[in-house]
Parts: C-alpha cells; sequence; structure tokens
C-alpha cells in the first residue's frame, strides 16, 4: 500500500476532473485545462525525447501499471461524460503515450 503515495496527485486530478464536470465549477475548470495542457506537453516531451525518458524512468513507482490505466479511463470517461470531448481526447492521447512509452521502456 506504500504506491498510495505515488499516486495521490493522479487520484486528486481524477477528483477535480469529476468535480469540474459535474458541478461545472468555473474555477477547476481552469485547473482542469491547464493540467491537461501541462500534461500532453509532458508527455509529448517523454514521446520525443528519450533523455526526458530516462529521467522520468529513474523514478520507480511501485504502483501496479493497472492503477494508472484505471484512473486514465476514469478521466476520460468523466470527461467523455460531461461533453468535455476536446479534453477527452487530449487525455486518450495522454494515456496512450504513458502506455507506449511504458512498452518501449521495458522492451528496451
Amino acid at each position: 500500500m506504500q504506491w498510495l503515495k505515488d499516486i495521490i496527485v493522479d487520484l486528486l486530478a481524477t477528483l477535480v476532473i469529476a468535480l469540474a464536470v459535474f458541478f461545472e465549477e468555473t474555477t477547476l475548470t481552469y485547473v482542469v485545462y491547464i493540467y491537461t495542457v501541462l500534461m500532453c506537453i509532458a508527455r509529448f516531451v517523454s514521446l520525443m525525447n528519450r533523455n526526458f525518458q530516462k529521467i522520468t524512468q529513474r523514478k520507480v513507482s511501485e504502483a501496479p501499471l493497472w492503477v494508472y490505466h484505471m484512473i486514465y479511463a476514469a478521466n476520460v470517461i468523466i470527461l467523455a461524460f460531461g461533453f468535455w470531448f476536446f479534453t477527452a481526447a487530449a487525455w486518450v492521447f495522454i494515456w496512450g503515450v504513458a502506455a507506449y512509452v511504458h512498452k518501449r521502456q521495458n522492451t528496451l
């Protein structure tokens, strides 16, 4: 259960996304947009730059991989349910790149 500390930011992000979508909180909407853009940039950089991958590979999370898949799936489902299709598509990109980079790192 030590890995719960590793996923706390991801769980908080999912909570903020849910609050922004279901309660239409304007301030949280901006937080979701900014966080999503930053995550997209980080994933894009990790996709294009192997040096960045080496840096992120050093921080090893003990959380099972399925936990991240569940969190990303929840984010996509919540956003799509709230008709935030562009943001949901961005989270599909984040999820896909994360899975691809993880798979590529483990095959090297």
